[in-house]
């Protein structure tokens, strides 16, 4: 087992952002008082330049598969102030390029096809406290630039709409873990103590209660190799 290093981060929201989270009438909210780990750790990596296209990642979706080879993983990212913004309606245009088949047309009066929809964003100003594991990455930025980087901006949410600010936070002494990503990694939350889940938010967001950052790292390096 290799223990990464561990930088503790503040986030801060820039712009509005959202995710298909929860189904709503007519729509879907976004949970606003977390982040989820998987979304940050491909949100850093591509700030970092890990997901360029030269070594972009297949096209098939395997989370384990991606997160053995990312430089970076991320904790769950926890609101000190979660705000979500009025429901705005949004318009999904599928015939423009000219109309699609009639199984499109069919499935486009409900679920995520539906042409016209409500979602609700979290608000601009929104403040997530939690941890990057593996390389320092405002280190890596700095002597790749060859100046001082004090924060990084990323971009997460549904069709990386939002844009965040990441900066260091040594006052950040504690993040919670994802009990579905240690599972992911061959790990049976349900009879390791360390991985109790402590808010069921989604089936893939199982978080546990806040760990101190230096336990945090040890049971995220026992998932894989950094």
């Amino acid at each position: 087992m290799t223990v990464p290093g561990v930088t503790p981060v503040r986030a801060t929201t820039l712009s509005p952002l959202h995710y298909h989270s929860l189904p709503v009438p007519s729509g879907t909210a976004t949970i606003a008082e977390f982040l989820a780990d998987r979304s940050m750790s491909y949100a850093i990596a591509n700030a970092m330049g890990a997901l360029s296209s030269s070594v972009a990642l297949p096209r098939v979706k395997d989370y384990r598969r991606d997160l053995e080879v990312l430089p970076w993983m991320a904790s769950v990212f926890t609101a000190v102030n979660p705000s979500l913004l009025p429901q705005i309606g949004k318009r999904l245009n599928l015939d423009s390029e000219g109309g699609y088949q009639k199984k499109i047309m069919d499935a486009t009066g409900t679920g995520n096809l539906k042409t016209w929809f409500y979602i609700q964003e979290v608000a601009p100003g929104t403040i997530y406290e939690g941890a990057i594991f593996g390389p320092d990455p405002f280190l890596m930025a700095s002597e790749a630039d060859g100046r001082k980087i004090d924060y990084l901006i990323i971009r997460t949410g549904r069709h990386l709409g939002g844009i965040v600010k990441l900066e260091r936070a040594p006052d950040v002494a504690a993040v919670r873990l994802n009990a579905h990503t240690a599972h992911l990694f061959g790990q049976d939350p349900a009879t390791d103590p360390n991985m109790e889940v402590d808010v069921f938010a989604l089936y893939d967001m199982q978080f546990t209660s806040l760990k101190p950052l230096e336990d945090a790292a040890r049971i995220v390096g026992s998932w894989r190799t950094f």
